[in-house]
């Protein structure tokens, strides 16, 4: 498994830490209740836990007397620390949860591609649409990140 050290950054280091405990809580869900109904239960864990964030940024958003929705709210709203990515135009380069879902094999990488769908569930909560035609944890160069204004009834976490 990737390894973890004290001379990490701590953003990176939480990053790591949580990509590994969600990772062994999402196996433990698919060999509990076997692969179709385990990789609906994480899926649904993914969207309920996505859904409860961005009620926390939303509240903080109205407390600090911004607009409920669109982009510009999200980001200035974003909780996940930028240390650690690596941003280009297109979107993500290098994100260390991804690290820790290669370091762990296809299982880690098909796991890892569940969580990634948190993405659409929190931008959708601002009512901004993801596309996303290229992922790291589809073994593609960069996440994609293309937005799009949602329209008003597109909250469900689906692009």
């Amino acid at each position: 498994m990737t390894t973890i050290r004290t001379s990490e950054d701590p953003s990176v280091r939480w990053a790591k830490l949580f990509a590994k405990l969600y990772y062994c809580m999402a196996k433990e869900m698919i060999d509990a209740l076997g692969p179709e109904e385990g990789k609906k239960a994480v899926a649904a864990a993914i969207d309920k836990f996505g859904r409860a964030r961005a009620a926390s940024m939303k509240e903080e958003a109205a407390e600090r007397g911004l607009p409920p929705d669109g982009k510009a709210t999200y980001d200035a709203v974003r909780e996940m620390p930028g240390i650690g990515w690596s941003f280009i135009p297109e979107g993500v380069a290098a994100c260390p949860l991804n690290d820790v879902w290669q370091d762990l094999g296809s299982e880690g990488r098909e796991l890892g591609a569940l969580y990634c769908e948190i993405d659409h569930v929190l931008l959708n909560s601002f009512q901004v649409g993801l596309e996303r035609n290229f992922c790291l944890t589809h073994g593609d160069d960069y996440c994609q990140f293309l937005y799009r204004e949602a329209a008003p009834s597109d909250t469900s976490g689906e692009a």
